[in-house]
């Protein structure tokens, strides 16, 4: 009997590749799409977004074409709750979250997997950039980031556990777009050259302040601006439309460049400084995950990412009781509370160990 697995598809081309390429190394494939848009909530339009409605038709379209199953799951209220909730109160907390992160977490890794697991399937595969393999040495999975760098997710996936990648599928690791696009285009796959979605799929056009406003209906005072020596630049925007290493849309003037290095949310205070201050000595890290069973010790040194798109630096690893600290050896900029620090080996750069999310930025020994 052949192996089950069910394909998340968002009604892109990479999910409806990953489909595609199961399909054709026989496993017996259904496809589902998880519904996760709030018509009353994100009031923009929905072709403009990877979980609009319109994706849900796609991955339909497709699903018809593969001849699978296809189903739609509602998450409307988890999707609400863990990471739209979520994502505004942390902002208004003065953090800067990564509702992505949350998304992967809950739905897919979360609640996904476990309905999968709970209908009788095998596996679960998503249409993720990463390399999942066993390795026959240390026999636990290892989750390695994908063969195309300029796609690689291995970021978003740091909460994953041996448990959970025993039943993961990631198909497209070892291609890059330009592959997949192709492998879409000969098999007459109908979203083959359907766009990419770029932001966050209830803010695809970046104003994140302007969402929380509408969202939370809220009237808030303008952030009170200063430079780090003291000076008052003027009032700004409300404070939750700031974020560390900031530049841009700072609207005041001190003659020479300047950056958000701190957010007083008690103060309602965004404390900017030159280009040099977006530098931190280190980080605390709480809400800790590890792809290994095995512990790292105190002293190692690893690479972080504190950002998707940053670049991987290193820094000593020590544990903590809740969870870990880093102490950068390479100059490490906009560390920022409420994001993550995804950690990978020193060894194996391209190797995620695991990760946290940042509770506190230090700013000296």
């Amino acid at each position: 009997m052949n192996k089950k697995v069910l394909v998340a598809m968002s009604g892109g081309v990479d999910s409806a590749v990953t489909a595609l390429l199961l399909q054709k190394q026989g496993f017996e494939v259904v496809g589902v799409t998880c519904q996760i848009w709030l018509n009353d909530i994100c009031n923009i339009e929905s072709t403009k977004s990877c979980c609009g409605n319109d994706a849900i038709d796609d991955a339909r379209t497709t699903a018809s074409m593969l001849d699978i199953k296809h189903y739609v799951f509602n998450y409307r209220d988890l999707f609400k709750d863990k990471v739209i909730d979520n994502f505004c109160d942390e902002y208004l907390s003065g953090n800067t979250p990564n509702p992505c992160m949350d998304c992967n977490l809950y739905i897919r890794s979360i609640d996904l997997l476990d309905k999968a697991l709970g209908m009788g399937f095998d596996y679960l595969a998503t249409g993720h950039y990463v390399i999942n393999e066993f390795n026959e040495k240390t026999k636990e999975f290892e989750l390695k980031k994908g063969l195309d760098q300029t796609k690689d997710q291995s970021y978003f996936l740091y909460q994953l556990n041996q448990e959970k990648l025993k039943h993961l599928l990631f198909p497209l690791g070892k291609l890059t777009k330009k592959q997949v696009r192709k492998i879409a285009e000969e098999n007459n796959i109908p979203v083959a050259s359907k766009k990419e979605s770029q932001d966050i799929c209830f803010v695809p056009d970046g104003n994140y302040g302007k969402f929380i406003d509408e969202y939370k209906d809220l009237e808030s005072e303008p952030a009170l601006i200063f430079h780090k020596n003291g000076k008052f630049l003027g009032k700004g925007k409300p404070i939750y439309y700031y974020t560390i290493g900031q530049r841009r849309g700072l609207v005041v003037a001190y003659g020479t460049p300047v950056y958000v290095i701190k957010i007083n949310r008690e103060e309602n205070k965004i404390i900017v400084g030159d280009a040099k201050d977006i530098y931190n000595y280190g980080l605390t890290a709480s809400s800790a995950y590890y792809i290994s069973n095995q512990n790292i010790e105190d002293g190692s040194e690893v690479y972080v990412k504190v950002r998707y798109r940053s670049k991987p630096t290193k820094a000593k690893y020590y544990n903590l009781e809740y969870g870990f600290k880093l102490i950068f050896i390479e100059p490490t900029s906009s560390v920022t509370t409420g994001q993550s620090a995804v950690l990978y080996s020193k060894i194996e750069p391209d190797r995620l160990i695991g990760g946290g999310r940042i509770i506190k930025v230090l700013e000296d020994e």
